[in-house]
């Protein structure tokens, strides 16, 4: 419960604060309201007489594209790519449109040079012109003569004399100031351009824009085909170039063939040595082939010699009489077999099988030694053949050796004619290629709507400049009255003084009606129950709860200049209170100006200068106030020190036998921030009321007067604002005692 409390009483505190924030905001702008108002008027008539005077302007406006889809006629690549689709590439497109190159071919086309609106030099009827030809009109006389000899006056001071030009600085003014009414934009989310002109007349202004329009596409196609043109230029110088490259490197290959020998022995390109090399190469390989395969038949007849059971004798040697006689011996073999088996190795069947199967394989041997001999010599026919191979291998090998460095060089001539013709010839298809792209250029930009003459002038739009000026009006109003609320060091309220200088205020003393030439003093006495006196009589309550008026009390009344009202708040406090049946005492203290006397009467024969050097007694310095029956003592101008008067021990006990004798003593004391001589009041003084002026006394003069009085020894005890507008107070302050003072006043008599 307590973190909710804890939470409310923040979020309470924050409300708080952003509620007299904004109230006093409020309260300035009511405060100042009369600068405001006065912003306002001379910016909105500033504004009105502008859009009378300027003269109104038609806007026309063209939408272009930059179009993201391409048209593929060809799959040749283009010698310029299209735009890429980025805000980067749209934003240079529409500094091409405003560029100064693309306004001087639209200059040159449409002859603004010639055109009055854009060329300065070309004498047109100025504003003042143009009001004489209202005046005149309107009044029906005419003022040319007096326009011309005014004009005539100023040509000879040398004002309003054009300085001589030249077609080229015309030109460049003229480019100048179309561009200043050319505009180009485009949305960040879309691929439009909108180049808006703007110009007196709107066929103009129509007719402009659409120039620029189409000088920025033609700048476009042009440019396109200028690259592809230099690209042209460009293929055919060097496919020239290329062409006796390859000439030149074809003939170095000739030459060299030639001068070394080597005669290309068929459509490969190899020399007759080189094709002899690999022949011989290849008739080795056979016959190493055939020898190897002589060999293995030979190996494997030897194995059939030895033991023509062993392996498979008719497929080694080839023969069909051992094949034949193989089958036999297989047929023998078997049935030797199977007689074993059943007679036994003594059976005469058996003997008679073991002695055909012996003379079978003796035939086999024989005929296996036969073929034998035709084997071996078939493997060293394969061998001799082999050796021969190889001797003219290794003879025609010491041929081509000498012709192999001349091949290396050769080859490397003979790359380089390739390389040549392989650029010659993908450059010839490049040139082809560029060729037919002269009549495929294609623009990057597209007209959606072109620009059309506006029916209504775009500026200056009356409503437009007047609801701106008032709109400017109230923000530099606003400006200036927070500017000088800031500005204003002065006080607006009695909490205004509590906050700033720490010091109660008790009261607030109304100003008095000027026109009815009323003295406050008076005041308070014909006019008991007005604000005035509620006011003063307020005051002299708060003293008397502080104490301040009790019997034996001494209040010294300063302020910090003159001209602050505190002699009047002495003379109707003091009056008020011995109106009221209190013995007052008023001392006026302040030598250097005295003012009393002159209000009250002075006919006493000394003042409070001659009391204390004892000129005087107390009876010839005291006078009474017949309407109230206040005591007072004058002071008079002829003392030449009175800060030493004032300072003497003379006075403070003076000033402590009225204590006794009257139940208030009021001293009435000079400026603290003027002169010193109250300073040395403060001894004999037990209250302090300090008198500002409102809204007019600086704080820091007010701080530093009250700071003075303290390293006196003496604190302030309390603050009365003077000549408070009341009504001003309550209309445009924001504080407690203002609240509710309009309607307070019935109360009071006028």
């Amino acid at each position: 419960m307590a973190a909710y409390t804890q939470v409310d009483g923040a979020l309470g505190s924050e409300a708080s604060t952003r509620e007299v924030a904004l109230r006093d905001l409020l309260q300035v702008l009511r405060r100042r309201r009369s600068t405001i108002i006065a912003s306002v008027l001379c910016c909105t008539a500033l504004a009105t007489a502008g859009a009378l005077l300027y003269e109104p302007r038609f806007t026309s406006q063209a939408v272009l594209i930059i179009d993201p889809r391409t048209t593929a006629v060809t799959d040749i690549d283009a010698v310029i790519s299209n735009l890429p689709r980025e805000a980067a590439a749209i934003r240079t497109e529409i500094d091409m449109i405003t560029a100064t190159a693309t306004a001087a071919k639209v200059v040159d086309r449409l002859g603004l040079v010639h055109d009055p609106e854009f060329n300065g030099a070309i004498e047109r009827p100025s504003a003042i012109d143009r009001a004489v030809a209202g005046i005149n009109d309107i009044l029906g006389y005419d003022l040319s003569p007096l326009r011309q000899q005014i004009t005539g006056y100023l040509n000879s001071a040398g004002i309003g004399v054009k300085e001589p030009t030249t077609p080229e600085k015309e030109r460049a003014a003229v480019i100048a100031e179309v561009r200043r009414g050319l505009s180009a934009t485009s949305d960040a989310q879309s691929y439009t351009i909108v180049v808006s002109f703007k110009a007196k007349e709107s066929e103009k202004a129509a007719r402009i824009a659409n120039a620029f329009v189409d000088e920025y596409l033609l700048d476009q196609l042009n440019t396109k085909q200028e690259v592809t043109q230099q690209a042209n230029k460009w293929l055919e110088d060097r496919i020239t170039e290329l062409r006796a490259q390859v000439e030149a490197s074809d003939k170095a290959v000739q030459d060299y063939r030639a001068q070394q020998g080597l005669v290309l022995g068929g459509a490969g390109g190899e020399s007759f040595l080189s094709q002899q090399l690999a022949e011989l190469n290849r008739a080795l390989v056979v016959a190493q082939t055939e020898r190897g395969r002589a060999e293995a038949r030979a190996q494997n007849a030897r194995i059939v010699a030895r033991s023509p059971t062993e392996g498979n004798a008719a497929e080694v040697l080839g023969s069909p009489l051992i094949q034949r006689l193989g089958e036999e011996e297989s047929g023998i073999a078997r049935r030797l077999a199977e007689y074993r088996t059943r007679y036994g190795d003594q059976h005469p069947a058996v003997q008679a099988y073991v002695t055909q199967l012996t003379n079978l394989r003796q035939k086999i041997r024989e005929e296996a030694t036969k073929i034998m001999a035709v084997i071996n010599n078939e493997v060293e026919i394969a061998r001799a053949r082999e050796r021969e191979l190889e001797a003219a291998l290794k003879k025609l090998t010491a041929e081509t050796a000498g012709e192999l460095g001349a091949n290396v060089r050769l080859a490397q001539l003979q790359r380089e004619a390739d390389a040549n013709r392989r650029v010659y010839e993908g450059l010839l298809q490049r040139l082809v290629e560029t060729r037919e792209q002269g009549d495929l250029q294609q623009r990057d930009a597209r007209v959606v709507s072109k620009a059309e003459p506006p029916l209504e002038p775009s500026t200056p739009g009356k409503k437009l400049f007047v609801g701106g000026g008032l709109a400017v009006g109230l923000l530099i109003g606003m400006f200036l009255a927070f500017l000088r609320d800031h500005l204003n060091k002065t006080f607006r309220n009695t909490q205004h003084v509590e906050e700033t200088i720490g010091v109660p205020a008790i009261g607030l003393v109304p100003s008095l009606p000027q026109h009815k030439n009323a003295k406050p003093e008076d005041y308070v006495l014909d006019r008991p129950r007005s604000e005035y006196s509620e006011a003063v009589r307020a005051i002299g309550v708060s003293l008397y709860a502080r104490g301040a008026l009790n019997t034996g009390s001494v209040v010294m009344v300063t302020s910090a200049v003159p001209g602050e009202g505190k002699t009047t708040v002495c003379l109707t406090l003091a009056r008020m209170l011995a109106a009221s049946g209190r013995r007052v005492l008023l001392l006026e203290c302040d030598l250097r100006c005295p003012r009393i006397g002159k209000v009250l009467g002075d006919n006493a024969p000394g003042d409070l200068s001659d009391l204390i050097v004892g000129k005087a007694e107390w009876q010839d310095v005291v006078q009474v106030d017949g309407r109230t029956g206040l005591h007072y003592v004058v002071g008079r101008p002829h003392c030449d020190h009175p800060q030493e008067l004032l300072g003497s021990e003379k006075l403070a006990s003076i000033i402590k036998f009225a204590s006794l004798e009257y139940d208030c003593v009021i001293l009435d004391t000079p400026p603290m921030a003027v002169v010193a001589d109250a300073g040395v009041l403060t001894r004999s003084a037990t209250e302090c009321l300090f008198v500002v002026r409102w809204e007019q006394t600086p704080r820091a003069v007010v701080q530093r007067a009250i700071d003075r009085l303290t390293e006196l020894g003496r604190d302030v005890t309390s603050v009365v604002l003077s000549r408070v507008d009341l009504k001003r107070l309550a209309r445009t302050d924001a504080s407690e005692e203002a609240y509710g003072m309009n309607e307070a006043r019935r109360y009071y008599t006028r």
